[in-house]
């Protein structure tokens, strides 16, 4: 008799189990089916469907089922995608990211058979958002928002790895380095006195890239300009007032960034020898370092590129 008392108390708490557990998922099958209600306006089914998933995920259970969060992330990404696209500095973009990773992180230890296909649903989310992330990051790489720009290239780089653990990043970092480091070489042309950090921002970054791709040829370009441009600054800004001990000074400054700039942009030269460009630079480089053979032979390169045009 006791025997089958314990068997119906268990089959007792079971059923109750289930219907708690049924009553969960109900809710957030209820999110679900607002968001696909074709009988309302986008609007209205989404914001119907953030409404019923943010009272849902309210309850114990559902805050640690990574179902309920995965439901969640995806409405989320649905407002963001139909509503709030836009908007660069969405909110609702970074919270669609943060519930897929909790989905993800409670896919882990469930062992429910759907949770596989669940969690690939939600790393192809993530990639989907990290894409409007890179291309927000884009946009906004100017000298007012390029704070704003590192934190959502870094944000794609988040979710791309979340997509992908061994997804190559190394073009992308390559092309965003590059596009950044353009934004600060024009800040610190702008006033190369009152904007002097960003000189050797500018410098790390270029660097950084040939240390990704020594055969980069705007990398190694650009960082010759950076260094050539800066020497001729510093000369063309030199006061005739000045002591003559501060011109040799300013000169011998200048001599050594003319230095500096001619190995990269003679590796620019290697990659790339039909870059009118590059050829400029040469020519101007040697010039600078009393070097006017050199300089005259890139001048005539110059000369018998643009006839060959």
């Amino acid at each position: 008799m006791k025997g089958k008392l314990y068997i119906l108390s268990l089959l007792f708490l079971l059923m109750l189990s289930a219907t708690v557990t049924f009553a969960q998922r109900d809710s957030v099958a209820k999110a679900t089916l607002a968001l696909q209600d074709q009988s309302l306006g986008a609007e209205a089914r989404i914001k119907k469907a953030v409404s019923i998933i943010d009272r849902a995920i309210t309850n114990a259970a559902c805050a640690t089922d990574g179902y309920s969060w995965y439901v969640r992330g995806f409405i989320y990404k649905d407002w963001y995608k139909n509503l709030d696209s836009q908007n660069k500095k969405s909110k609702i973009r970074q919270d669609a990211v943060e519930y897929l990773k909790k989905a993800l992180d409670l896919f882990k230890t469930d062992t429910a058979a759907a949770s596989k296909e669940y969690a690939d649903v939600a790393r192809k989310t993530l990639k989907y958002l990290g894409s409007t992330y890179y291309n927000d990051a884009g946009a906004m790489l100017d000298v007012t928002n390029y704070p704003t720009a590192i934190d959502y290239y870094d944000r794609f780089k988040e979710c791309m790895l979340l997509f992908e653990p061994g997804y190559k990043l190394k073009v992308r970092e390559i092309e965003f380095k590059k596009a950044l480091a353009t934004v600060y070489e024009k800040a610190f042309r702008s006033d190369i006195k009152a904007n002097a950090q960003f000189y050797g921002m500018t410098e790390t970054l270029y660097k950084q890239v040939l240390a990704l791709d020594t055969n980069d040829w705007g990398g190694n370009y650009n960082l010759s300009m950076l260094y050539y441009n800066y020497g001729v600054d510093l000369i063309n800004n030199m006061s005739v007032t000045e002591d003559i001990v501060v011109i040799e000074n300013i000169q011998e400054d200048s001599k050594a960034l003319f230095k500096k700039a001619l190995p990269y942009a003679l590796k620019a030269y290697a990659l790339n020898p039909k870059k009118r460009e590059v050829l400029v630079c040469l020519e101007g480089i040697y010039f600078s370092l009393y070097e006017f053979d050199k300089s005259d032979e890139f001048k005539g390169k110059v000369a018998l590129l643009d006839k060959e045009k």
